[in-house]
């Protein structure tokens, strides 16, 4: 029986009404196990747990439940009532058509055992249909926005920036993160721009390189290509995360916020976004948050990049 382990999704809505983002999860950890949902929006988060009894899942069809909430990937019913979590939240959430991404995010890391964390991205944009109320607020979504990802493993990794943003014609998401693997350690990255029905990937095994990790900044660079963002100095919303199995981790989540991404080729900006509507997530510490020598991944780059194409 495995030990320690937990595993979750994420859903982020945004619609004209306001943006909240849900993340439903089982965690184990020792002969402790349980689930729970939280729920963050631009004004707060709330975090309630359930027993292990009220914990349901189909993988193959891509159903979980926790007590009277479902999860899809056709959508939400979310039904909570004030208690521990001190949140109070109701609705019906439909998603039209997955936009899923050519290949698994994770590329040739998802065949390695032993991993700290295990990333998938079930869709990058999607359309929401419904209406959620959230303590008294109500969130009409009529033709928005959605997106959905989902982790696994023991523990969410020691230090990481994560970032999510819709675009007229698409959506991005970015991250790098500290990994350790056998025996090393070394900073990884993926990420997407999905733009006119074209998808741009950047990744470790693609040879990416993170030059720059902080709680406001990301640069990375892969071949002639190079994407910045910038983010505020902004403490976001507290989240519980797991830590061997356990949801003892304090991470900080904003889920709608300033953000400026920029993708330049050879020094020249083909592509910038400044929005007000960007989400990001991260756990780093303030003397960490300067530029990064990152040997060990450029070298673990150039051996699995070979096996991939870059970006055209």
């Amino acid at each position: 029986m495995v030990s320690e382990y937990f595993y979750g999704w994420y859903f982020r809505c945004q619609g004209e009404d306001g943006t909240f983002a849900v993340i439903p999860a089982v965690h184990i950890s020792g002969r402790k196990q349980t689930c729970s949902i939280q729920i963050i929006t631009e004004t707060g988060s709330w975090n309630q747990e359930f027993p292990i009894c009220q914990f349901r899942i189909s993988r193959p069809k891509g159903i979980m439940q926790i007590g009277d909430n479902l999860f899809s990937e056709k959508g939400l019913r979310l039904k909570m009532e004030k208690a521990q979590g001190g949140v109070e939240i109701s609705g019906i959430l439909r998603f039209g058509k997955l936009t899923r991404p050519r290949y698994d995010i994770m590329g040739p890391f998802r065949y390695i055992s032993g991993m700290e964390c295990t990333h998938t991205v079930y869709s990058m944009f999607h359309s929401v249909n419904g209406d959620v109320v959230i303590n008294g607020k109500i969130y009409h979504f009529r033709n928005a926005k959605g997106y959905m990802e989902g982790d696994s493993g023991r523990s969410f990794p020691e230090k990481y920036v994560w970032t999510q943003h819709f675009l007229k014609n698409g959506s991005l998401m970015f991250a790098a993160a500290s990994i350790p693997l056998a025996g090393l350690r070394f900073t990884g990255t993926t990420g997407i721009l999905f733009y006119k029905g074209r998808e741009y990937r950047f990744a470790t095994y693609m040879g990416a390189l993170v030059r720059k990790m902080g709680e406001n900044e990301l640069l990375v660079q892969q071949g002639r290509y190079c994407l910045e963002v910038r983010f505020p100095r902004q403490a976001g919303e507290a989240l519980s995360a797991p830590q061997k199995g356990e949801m003892t981790r304090r991470i900080r989540e904003n889920v709608s916020h300033m953000a400026e991404y920029t993708l330049s080729y050879q020094g020249k900006t083909v592509f910038r976004v400044k929005t007000n509507h960007a989400a990001f997530e991260y756990e780093i510490k303030e003397e960490e948050n300067e530029d990064i020598s990152n040997h060990s991944g450029e070298n673990q780059g150039k051996i699995l990049k070979r096996r991939y194409h870059r970006i055209q």
